[in-house]
């Protein structure tokens, strides 16, 4: 309990922050004072004398204790809907919510419960990078990514491995955008929406964390911060925090290992100034999961996937496919007031990945070509009936830097913000083979042709280079209650490459120009009423670099795919109508519509056992819909959240497919289920806490011609936990119990493979289009961790 000198002061913050409901084990005031020597905050009570008023005013500052994890208890929903001003539909998380998640989870994972968030998990746990996230209808590859100010995931394909970018323990907070993003972003695929993630800033104490977590599927994770405090008198402060995890697939065979870095220094001087540094490094080894058909997954369950021992001539032996990948971000995101009216925000960056993807096939011996030209005599370590078993190796390395800025103008009511973006990508992709031994081990050779050339189905090098301009002026009326925005930007995005195959055109280049105008108006009704309306327009460029170069087939010589330099960058209007209400109860709602003009889907696929993207013009698509989120403050320590989304989404033309038209026209595109609700309720006194959510989804189509889709379904997470009292340096000991799926929910999350038609279908023109089936992720069932950590 605490003293009673303490009682006055935490009665005022109670009355202050209206309502909050929160006990003192919750949410104590402390005060700080300033320290005349160097004027820096001492920690500790103020002193308080109300009988002898001060000689001079005494400035005193009241925060909310910081309980384990940099919990608060303040954010809505219980961490789920921060407040959002921004004029346009804006969700995010806290620490409040992400704290209480599995210390295993992911971003993509985080984001589940926000309006229209569909995410395709493929394991229960997160540490999966096979897991994919779709937005009113557009995937991952849709959707541009930031982290702590540069583009993170894939830059070419589009993918978020967000096992990269940082452990869940250091993630300040996420803010998901549907349908638009920063005029300044560094992006161009953010046709869908922008994920912005920002990792919690260093401590300005000295201490650390320590977290051991458990649980079903052997998991186990070891994570490690270390924060140094204020350095010196410089006001610099940092942490660095180092991570390892591992598991057991949790269906079929196979071991996954992640090591990861995380480490973040900051810098705050002067009036609003201020500059950080960011560094992460991951490492990851993953088991593969087994996509499945829809007539498999009927037919065998969970039970379908790859084959734990091998047999001789097998290409479905799971160690075939371990895939492995390490990454570096580095950026330096920093803010300058350089006048009274300017300010200056720039980020350099710098982005490394490297990683190899395997995929089990075969090769028949004196019919292997490379390129057009024949490949010649190959020993093989081992041929059955005729075949030879190999690993073919899907490898790339690319390094991605570049700087985006901006200087704003600030001027009585108006600000004029001008902005740049650079960014230089450059990227070698070589799909080589590897032969298998008689035990099925891949070995740690490359196969070469008989000229002693690497023998390659893809070879080539990619570069890339991104020249964005913005500008935007906001005028700001009516005492701030009335602001006006108008932008435009421009994109120039260049891509050439080089292909090293026999045969192939060696060079190819390809320019293009996007002007990108957006508007919007905001209007405060009064400090808890805004209404807003936001035009916008976006851009996608296509995701994936196997379009532009020429293939072969491996067994004929043949071209088998021309390379295009014409591709068409799916372009897309969309406007927002939004209303916000803020206060113990804080809600939203909002009506969109977007047009698209080439519709761009991406698919993954297998060419010549190497996994590589499949790229689909959908052309035209109209989609509409609603979303709204409500969620209650801490009141009695409860804190409920219930967000949904209502959607309809149509395909404006016939999909071409080869020299005839499917009738495509009117059908619902893929991937829009029509409903999706998600529902939590989280409680936390200061020492009891613990959540619980649900999250349903509709049923969505997997093909253009609707013929195949994959059913609705809900799953359900629950967190237990209890934090202790201080014991000697360990500051606030607490254990955690996350239950994942606790319905143990058999069902598909998401679509792997996109197929215009499963079914044979009569085209526009009368000859019959042969249908193939689409593959599915299969989501993860049910899986309990737990957690004990620690600060000190």
């Amino acid at each position: 309990m605490p003293s009673a000198r303490f009682v006055p002061l935490a009665f005022a913050v109670m009355c202050q922050t209206a309502m909050t409901g929160l006990a003192s084990t919750a949410l104590a005031a402390v005060g700080t004072r300033h320290d005349a020597a160097d004027g820096r905050k001492a920690p500790g009570p103020a002193p308080h004398h109300p009988a002898a008023a001060p000689a001079a005013p005494e400035v005193l500052d009241v925060v909310a204790r910081t309980l384990p994890g940099d919990v608060t208890n303040t954010t809505p929903g219980g961490g789920l809907m921060p407040v959002q001003t921004v004029p346009r539909l804006q969700s995010g998380i806290t620490r409040d919510f992400i704290a209480k998640q599995a210390p295993t989870t992911n971003t993509l994972n985080l984001l589940q419960m926000t309006p229209g968030a569909v995410v395709a998990n493929s394991d229960p746990l997160g540490l999966a990078d096979h897991t994919t996230l779709s937005i009113r209808g557009m995937d991952q590859t849709e959707i541009g990514m930031v982290f702590e100010g540069m583009p993170a995931g894939d830059p070419i394909y589009g993918l978020a491995d967000t096992s990269e970018w940082a452990d869940s323990e250091n993630i300040g907070h996420v803010n998901l955008t549907q349908g638009s993003s920063d005029i300044n972003a560094p992006t161009y695929n953010a046709v869908g929406g922008q994920i912005t993630e920002t990792l919690r800033d260093p401590s300005r104490v000295r201490g650390g964390e320590l977290e051991l977590t458990g649980g079903t599927h052997a998991t186990n994770k070891d994570f490690l911060r270390f924060d140094t405090g204020e350095i010196g008198h410089s006001g610099v402060v940092a942490f660095v925090s180092g991570s390892y995890t591992r598991n057991n697939n949790w269906r079929g065979p196979g071991t996954n290992r992640r090591y990861h870095v995380d480490a973040k220094l900051v810098k705050e001087w002067g009036e609003d100034n201020r500059a950080a540094a960011i560094f992460t490094w991951n490492s990851i080894d993953e088991a593969p999961n087994l996509y499945l058909t829809l007539g498999q997954w009927e037919q065998y369950g969970r039970s379908y996937n790859y084959a734990g021992s091998y047999t001789p001539g097998a290409t479905n032996y799971y160690r075939l496919f371990q895939y492995d990948r390490t990454s570096m971000m580095i950026s330096a995101p920093a803010h300058f007031r350089l006048g009274r009216h300017l300010t200056a925000e720039l980020t350099p960056y710098y982005q490394w990945m490297s990683g190899l993807v395997p995929s089990g096939a075969t090769l028949t011996p004196g019919k292997i070509y490379y390129g057009d030209s024949p490949a010649g005599s190959i020993d093989f370590p081992t041929v059955y009936k005729g075949k030879a078993a190999v690993a073919a190796n899907a490898g790339s390395n690319s390094f991605n830097a570049g700087f985006n800025g901006s200087l704003a103008l600030h001027t009585g009511v108006n600000t004029l913000r001008v902005g740049y973006w650079y960014g230089n990508l450059t990227k070698n992709s070589l799909y080589d083979y590897s032969p298998v031994s008689s035990s099925g081990a891949i070995m740690d050779t490359t196969i070469m042709t008989q000229g002693g050339q690497v023998l390659a189905s893809k070879n080539f090098h990619l570069m890339q280079q991104v020249n964005a301009f913005s500008i935007e002026d906001t005028l700001s009326l009516l005492n701030h209650r009335l602001t006006v925005t108008a932008g435009f930007r421009e994109v120039l995005l260049s891509r050439a490459g080089t292909n090293a195959l026999p045969g192939a055109a060696y060079h190819w280049a390809s320019d293009t120009a996007t002007p990108l105008p957006r508007f919007s108006v905001s209007y405060a009704i009064d400090p808890r009423n805004q209404v807003f309306i936001n035009a916008n327009t976006s851009f996608h460029a296509p995701t994936s670099d196997v379009p532009y170069f020429d293939a072969f087939n491996m067994t004929t010589g043949k071209i088998s795919t021309v390379g295009k330099t014409d591709l068409k960058d799916e372009y897309a209007i969309s406007e927002e109508v939004g209303y916000r209400y803020t206060g113990l109860v804080t809600a939203s709602v909002g009506f969109f519509n977007y047009n698209f003009t080439n519709r761009q889907i991406s698919s993954s696929v297998y060419v010549d056992g190497a996994l590589t993207t499949n790229f689909i013009n959908a052309g035209g698509q109209t989609t509409r819909g609603a979303q709204a989120e409500i969620a209650l403050r801490p009141w009695h320590h409860f804190s409920p959240y219930v967000s949904g989304q209502y959607l309809h989404a149509t395909i404006d033309n016939d999909v071409a497919v080869g020299n005839d038209l499917l009738p495509t026209r009117g059908k619902t595109a893929i991937m829009t289920p029509k409903f999706t609700a998600s529902a939590g309720l989280s409680y936390d006194d200061g020492r009891f806490f613990g959540n619980a959510s649900f999250h349903y989804v509709d049923a969505q189509y997997s093909t253009f011609m609707n013929d195949e889709g994959i059913p609705a379904y809900k799953t359900g997470n629950v967190t237990l936990g209890y934090r202790m009292r201080s014991v000697g340096f360990l500051r606030h000991p607490q254990i955690q119990a996350n239950f994942i799926n606790i319905g143990d929910a058999n069902y598909l999350s998401g679509i792997y493979t996109v197929r215009t038609n499963a079914r044979p279908t009569r085209g526009v023109r009368g000859t019959t289009i042969a249908g193939s089936a689409p593959s599915y992720y299969l989501g993860g069932g049910f899986a309990a961790v737990v957690s004990v950590s620690t600060g000190f």
